[in-house]
């Protein structure tokens, strides 16, 4: 007896580190507006400097603790920081070979 199966699709989620900063940026940046915050507060209150701050905004990466530091800056939850950003799905399929029994 020949059994033949079909291909399955499952998916394989990846990400982009590049896509990853620019995004987180783009979020910290807009998280910093909605606030009411400019660098110069966050500067004055938070003791990060103009160079650390205007990096990440360009999403030019950001360290974990830098991280960690902004998201209490926020007052917000590190995963509403990074949720969904710089992520890929790529489907991907799987092909069995056919078996005899």
């Amino acid at each position: 007896m020949v059994k033949k199966t079909k291909p399955e699709s499952t998916s394989s989620v990846r990400y982009d580190s590049k896509a990853f900063h620019v995004e987180l940026g783009k979020r910290i940046r807009k998280l910093r507006k909605e606030s009411g915050l400019t660098i110069r507060d966050l500067i004055v209150d938070h003791g990060f400097h103009t160079t650390q701050l205007t990096r990440i905004e360009k999403g030019e990466g950001i360290s974990v603790p830098m991280l960690l530091r902004v998201a209490q800056a926020f007052q917000v939850p590190i995963e509403t920081l990074v949720a969904g950003l710089g992520r890929i799905e790529v489907s991907v399929e799987s092909r069995s070979k056919t078996s005899k029994d």
